[in-house]
């Protein structure tokens, strides 16, 4: 048997663009969930807006978000940030506060998807590479509240599970659950442990996917009792969950299993 290299990449361009799905951020920004996935299992999501005539693409935080979850501090760390700023400009793009960025012409917007796929991709083996033996930050008090109350319900639930939207992506959670009331329902939950307007801002339309490929399925918001919490990080995750617990408000998830 003969293998045509042309046709195995040809087939592999289908499988890839069928990975791109279209979608917009709370603000109306136009927003590219492709492919690619973070060592978190997170997908890669691509923002993009005008600015000066120029195209302008943000990672919408997710490589910075990456790190942390591995214990790598690219914010309050000057030698992380560096490494890592060092790593993306070989790409051509620029960490701005939390975001990776790369600006480009109209007319060069394929090149730029991929320049910062791979750049964001690139930089996080160079963080791991470099800073890999930092230790997983310690589990919150709230994410041991939350499992303590649904041990209490007799709730059937998975830890970091995934979770499938319309789109196909399919998402990572904190907690998925299947408790009984009157009748057995479903859950998904999220904790925010820290930056929880980005989180809410992501989870926004996370949410929305996943409503639309199973609407019967809880979307919950658990707030660590230690993150900052604001009214513009509330008023943006609400519209699109069963309920939202400010921090200090977690044993308030007991009464909404009840309830439910």
């Amino acid at each position: 048997m003969t293998t045509d290299p042309e046709g195995f990449a040809s087939q592999y361009l289908q499988v890839l663009g069928s990975g791109f799905h279209c979608a917009s951020a709370p603000d109306g920004t136009p927003v590219l969930s492709t492919p690619f996935r973070f060592a978190t299992g997170d997908p890669v999501e691509i923002a993009l807006w005008e600015d000066s005539g120029r195209v302008v693409l943000s990672d919408r935080g997710g490589l910075v978000k990456a790190l942390l979850v591995s214990g790598i501090d690219v914010v309050e760390s000057d030698s992380h940030r560096a490494h890592l700023s060092h790593a993306l400009a070989a790409h051509g793009s620029s960490l701005d506060g939390v975001s990776v960025l790369r600006r480009t012409e109209p007319g060069g917007a394929g090149h730029a998807v991929r320049a910062l796929v791979q750049s964001v991709m690139d930089a996080q083996v160079a963080g791991h590479q470099a800073f890999g033996r930092v230790q997983v930050r310690p589990e919150s008090r709230t994410y041991d509240a939350v499992r303590r109350i649904l041990d209490t319900r007799d709730a059937r639930f998975l830890e970091e599970a995934h979770v499938s939207g319309a789109s196909r992506r399919r998402y990572p959670v904190d907690f998925k659950i299947a408790y009984r009331a009157e009748a057995l329902a479903t859950g998904v939950v999220i904790v925010a442990r820290d930056r929880t307007l980005e989180l809410a801002e992501r989870w926004n339309f996370r949410f929305r996917d996943i409503h639309m490929a199973r609407p019967s399925l809880r979307r919950l918001f658990v707030v660590d009792d230690d993150a900052g919490w604001s009214d513009d990080a509330r008023r943006t995750i609400e519209p699109e969950c069963e309920a939202v617990f400010p921090p200090g408000h977690v044993e308030e998830l007991a009464g909404f299993l009840r309830a439910a």
